[in-house]
């Protein structure tokens, strides 16, 4: 939970930095989702995972949006839909690492059209910020996905 705090924190400034010239994408829920989806991870731990993410989703709301919750609803449900995904939807075979990219990938998407949807911007604006948003997850979701795969490769 160390390493999360750690996470959210970086996130934080990041985006303190770049105020006014783009949003930062959730590090913080893609972080839980490469956690919460590693080999061997029991519901317990994915439960505890969502916790996390609720909390940390509330303390973002509280620290930069209008809509207190918002974060946390989104976070938890993306990591709830992801989990069921890919422990009853994706045979044990099927858990390679192209799937876990589109789930991450999926999620970061799902993500940041909800608070797409609940910007209070002109719309052009919020367009721009969006697909900047979306250009700097590329890079974030190919490092978890290449961290995934070795660690696959190494559980066997």
């Amino acid at each position: 939970m160390i390493m999360l705090s750690l996470i959210w924190l970086l996130q934080d400034f990041a985006q303190l930095m770049l105020m006014g010239i783009c949003m930062i994408p959730d590090v913080f829920l893609l972080a839980i989702l490469f956690i919460a989806l590693l080999p061997g991870k029991t519901k317990e731990e994915q439960s505890k995972l969502i916790w996390a993410a609720f909390i940390g989703g509330l303390l973002w709301d509280l620290r930069w949006t209008n809509l207190p919750g918002l974060t946390s609803a989104v976070s938890c449900g993306l990591i709830g839909l992801a989990c069921v995904i890919w422990q009853k939807r994706l045979p044990s075979t099927g858990r390679t690492p192209l799937p876990f990219m589109l789930i991450l990938a999926g999620c970061e998407l799902l993500y940041a059209l909800t608070h797409c949807f609940f910007w209070t911007m002109p719309s052009q604006s919020a367009l721009r910020q969006f697909i900047v948003q979306q250009l700097i997850a590329v890079p974030v979701i190919i490092v978890f996905t290449w961290l995934f795969s070795r660690i696959s490769e190494r559980d066997g």
